[in-house]
C-alpha cells in the first residue's frame, strides 16, 4: 500500500511545482523602485534596463495610477539605476532610482 501512495504524492508535488512556476514569472515582470521627487514607491513595467527614446509603463503604487513615459537618461550605480523619464503631455522630468539588475 505505501509503494501506491508514493509516486501519488510525487506526482502531486511537481504538478503543484509547476503550476507554481508559471505563476512565478508574471510576478516578477515588474521592476521596483522609488520616484525621487514625490517619495512614492514605483513599478516599472519592463523586461530590461530600458534605453533612452523607449517608453516605459510606471505604476505608481501609493495613487494607483499608471504613465507611460520617456526614458531620457540612464545611469548604472553599484546598487541602484537612475531612469530619467519625461512626460509627453507636460513636458515634467522625473527621476526614478530602481534597484539594480
Amino acid at each position: 500500500m505505501k509503494h501506491t501512495i508514493r509516486p501519488f504524492v510525487r506526482t502531486l508535488l511537481l504538478s503543484g511545482t509547476a503550476l507554481l512556476s508559471l505563476a512565478l514569472p508574471c510576478a516578477a515582470l515588474a521592476w521596483d523602485g522609488f520616484d525621487t521627487e514625490s517619495g512614492h514607491l514605483v513599478e516599472v513595467d519592463v523586461d530590461t534596463v530600458p534605453m533612452r527614446g523607449e517608453m516605459v509603463d510606471v505604476y505608481d503604487c501609493d495613487t494607483k495610477e499608471t504613465a507611460t513615459l520617456m526614458v531620457d537618461a540612464v545611469k548604472n550605480n553599484a546598487r541602484t539605476v537612475e531612469i530619467t523619464v519625461r512626460e509627453s503631455d507636460t513636458g515634467r522630468t522625473r527621476i526614478l532610482v530602481m534597484e539594480a539588475r
